[in-house]
């Protein structure tokens, strides 16, 4: 009886023990809630690197319909255009030509259609804009920075696209799954400015005309999370006339890009190798005539490459080969008062870089990333070679703040200049070493930035400077090649720059209203040797102060 006791009463315990542990965790599941804020910002920071998603074009303006990702890269602090028809970008000062415009690494050599109002670069086609302001080894021969738009990475679920209707141009994006393991996105971007305007592009005898396109391919093949290999092309081109039938005189201007290349990309932890084979070219004309006088311009630069990348742990190594076939200039003149116009034939270079990084902790707050890249050029019969560290050093205040000083050498061996830089097929590339020397620079930073308010805030800061050598300007104008002897390198003044300046950015990260505002101080000044030039004074491109804010509002909950 007492055992028969004992064991009910230890049954009627276990089975109270076992209804209390039940009750238990349902109360507690009860009262789990858990809540937070997403980031909702397309705008991050990776190592000093801006990356903007282009899910922001998406939510920005369009102008003309076009939600132009190089316009919104000019509202970020440090990055400015000279004027409203600039059609370049200008990195903490520098010249367009010291940066260099890419799709995933491949660079195209003119990114901009007429005057600077859109850019190649069709957003719906990308996934992604990466922005770096400073030179690291792995970062191309270019004294400033480097624009670089990336191609989706994510396989899409089922079909999708994107259709953009403006007044001026239209274009569409389509990604269709290609079986399990690929798939294809294709955009296109066509104008019709002469097909709704015609009439009133036709005013007492004078004519105007103007058409530009766009065209990207990718194929992506993944066959799992740690192979990727894809395949680009891009085609696109501007073609402008103007005829004034009162002085006869008919103007031409027309402009293109090509780019190919092949990607492979393998990943397994922290090691890594990247690949990539291209071919890139631009060529642009210019044409006048008029009765007594005649001028036919055309200019084209095309590059083939290869690039490869190895991560391993902390440390990382490359090799990037390039080789150049330039045609500067091959002007071509008649009538009555044509001088002897000079062929400037045609320039080939080549350039390979070995490069190696290191980023290693130095204690608990401390983080150094070292690196040295180490170039062999060629051209013109002669050879040169230059080693150009770089080096930046991190203190982590705290888990939200840190500070980091950085300092670079970096060499540049294609140039560029031209009559003017508002977006006409006007200005050129050349090699260096045909009678002009390469350009270097040096330059460092002091930057800092701190995450407030659970990190829905972030203020950034940083200011630079940059001495720059050997810097050359056009000095001549287009009816040189009308009425005198010309030779290119008559033309081109050489001479010396720097660059100084402050900025600030302010961005809201979480909620539904998110942005930023930024504001840049900046002094561009160069000296060049020539008559009548004394002492230092503004490039063309300078802008002292620059404001800009960019805001966008949610208004659904989701």
């Amino acid at each position: 009886m007492v055992a028969m006791a004992m064991a009910c009463m230890a049954a009627a315990a276990g089975h109270e023990a076992a209804a209390d542990s039940v009750d238990t965790l349902s109360r507690e599941l009860r009262q789990v809630s858990v809540t937070g804020r997403r980031v909702a910002s397309q705008l991050a920071s990776d190592r000093g690197v801006s990356v903007v998603g282009m899910g922001l074009m998406r939510s920005m303006p369009r102008i003309l319909g076009n939600a132009d990702p190089l316009h919104y890269a000019q509202m970020l602090p440090g990055i400015q255009t000279g004027g409203e028809y600039d059609a370049g970008l200008h990195i903490q000062g520098s010249d367009n030509s010291h940066n260099m415009l890419a799709i995933d690494g491949v660079p195209i050599y003119n990114a901009a259609h007429l005057l600077g109002f859109f850019s190649v670069f069709n957003a719906t086609h990308f996934s992604s804009m990466r922005i770096g302001k400073s030179a690291t080894a792995a970062a191309p021969n270019r004294m400033g920075g480097m624009v670089d738009m990336q191609a989706g990475r994510d396989r899409p679920p089922g079909p999708t696209g994107d259709v953009a209707v403006g007044p001026m141009s239209s274009q569409a994006t389509v990604s269709l799954p290609a079986g399990r393991c690929s798939w294809l996105t294709l955009s296109a971007r066509a104008a019709y400015f002469n097909l709704l305007y015609s009439r009133w592009l036709e005013v007492d005898g004078e004519e105007l005309g103007y058409f530009f396109h766009d065209y990207n391919l990718t194929y992506t093949y993944a066959p799992d999370s740690r192979n990727r290999l894809w395949a680009e092309v891009y085609y696109g081109g501007d073609d402008a006339s103007y005829g004034d039938g009162g002085y006869g005189m008919d103007t031409s201007l027309g402009w293109a890009n090509f780019m190919a290349a092949l990607h492979w990309d393998h990943s397994s932890g922290a090691t890594g190798i990247g690949q990539c084979v291209y071919y890139t070219r631009y060529g642009s004309r210019l044409g006048l005539s008029q009765p007594s006088v005649g001028l036919s311009l055309e200019s084209r630069i095309a590059t083939a490459g290869y690039k490869a990348e190895a991560r391993f742990g902390q440390a990382s190594a490359g090799i990037d080969a390039a080789w150049h076939d330039v045609s500067p200039q091959e002007p071509r003149a008649d009538g009555a008062t044509a001088g002897r116009v000079a062929g400037q034939g045609r320039q080939r270079a080549a350039e390979v870089a070995l490069w190696g990084g290191w980023n290693c902790r130095l204690g608990r707050c401390l983080e150094l990333d070292a690196g040295l890249r180490a170039t062999l050029y060629s051209a013109g019969g002669k050879a040169r070679f230059a080693a150009d560290p770089t080096a930046s050093l991190s203190w982590r205040v705290s888990p939200g703040a840190r500070v980091s000083l950085s300092g670079s050498v970096r060499h540049q061996y294609l140039l560029r200049t031209g009559f003017s830089d508002v977006g006409l097929p006007t200005e050129f590339w050349f090699a260096s070493d045909y009678g002009q020397s390469p350009q270097y620079g040096i330059g460092a930073s002091l930057a800092a930035e701190v995450y407030l308010g659970r990190r829905a805030w972030r203020i950034e800061a940083e200011a630079y400077c940059k001495r720059l050598c050997h810097q050359v300007e056009y000095g001549g104008n287009v009816l040189d090649f009308v009425f005198d002897d010309y030779s290119l390198n008559d033309v081109l003044i050489a001479g010396d720059g720097h660059n100084v300046g402050l900025n600030l950015l302010v961005e809201r990260r979480k909620g539904r209203l998110t942005g930023w505002v930024a504001y840049s101080f900046g002094l561009a000044r160069r000296r060049f040797g020539r008559a009548g030039a004394t002492g230092w004074c503004p490039a063309a491109h300078e802008r002292p102060h620059e404001l800009n804010a960019v805001a966008t509002f949610k208004a659904g909950r989701r």
